[in-house]
């Protein structure tokens, strides 16, 4: 799927565990229904998954945070996924990970025409979020949307947050490694862990999906044909 390669459905599957039919030869052909689709979780582990990755590369540097701090905000019950705390000037900052596929309705017609305009809306519409928020004292939070697309680019403000977290960056001997070397290892990391969890949402949703068989003797299929037939193009 990131190379461009459609995914290779069975021939037997014609619909999503959710009850809607997949447009096999259309959108769904690079996954966007099954990634996207709401039951199972299937979006939220994806989130999560990518938000751990977060607080690993921050641990890397030793810096203190806390994810999914509650009673952050005293105009709502929302919290941010990570609060990175700065002891010495107080000015916390506040990220907020996020999916972007390209193929998504409200913003189709801006990817179709601009690379990344995916991850463009998703920082917009974080921010906007972020404006009616206040913390106490009335102050507003400093806030960094992090937001990935599916199919592996990133948001210019998630790559711009990632440089600046290599200054403080020292390797086991306590050198301070290039910004290529750094880029470098955790691009790689989130690339490995988003497109892992994207195989892992389509194999599962597969798996779980309601089938309709040619052979109407059998109405189920196990997880291991479904991976079987999907292993070669995700």
């Amino acid at each position: 799927m990131r190379l461009g390669i459609p995914v290779q459905y069975p021939e037997w599957i014609t619909k999503c565990d959710c009850g809607r039919p997949l447009e096999i030869n259309g959108s769904d052909a690079d996954g966007f229904h099954l990634l996207t689709c709401k039951t199972g979780g299937g979006p939220v582990w994806t989130h999560d998954s990518m938000m751990s990755v977060w607080s690993e590369c921050l641990s890397s540097l030793h810096l203190p945070h806390k994810c999914e701090p509650r009673d952050r905000y005293t105009s709502s019950n929302n919290r941010p996924d990570i609060l990175v705390l700065d002891s010495e000037t107080g000015s916390n900052i506040e990220l907020d990970v996020a999916l972007a596929h390209p193929w998504a309705s409200d913003i189709l017609a801006r990817a179709a025409a601009t690379a990344g305009s995916a991850a463009l809306r998703r920082e917009e519409l974080k921010l906007n979020k972020y404006k009616k928020e206040r913390l106490p004292g009335g102050y507003s939070p400093a806030v960094v949307p992090l937001v990935f697309e599916h199919f592996g680019r990133w948001g210019e403000r998630a790559m711009d947050y990632l440089k600046s977290l290599s200054t403080g960056w020292r390797d086991e001997n306590g050198r301070i490694p290039t910004l290529l070397n750094f880029k470098t290892l955790w691009r790689r990391r989130f690339s490995v862990q988003l497109q892992q969890c994207n195989t892992s949402v389509i194999t599962g949703k597969l798996a779980t999906t309601s089938l309709e068989l040619k052979d109407q003797s059998s109405k189920t299929l196990s997880l291991t044909t479904v991976n079987f037939f999907l292993s070669s193009s995700l």
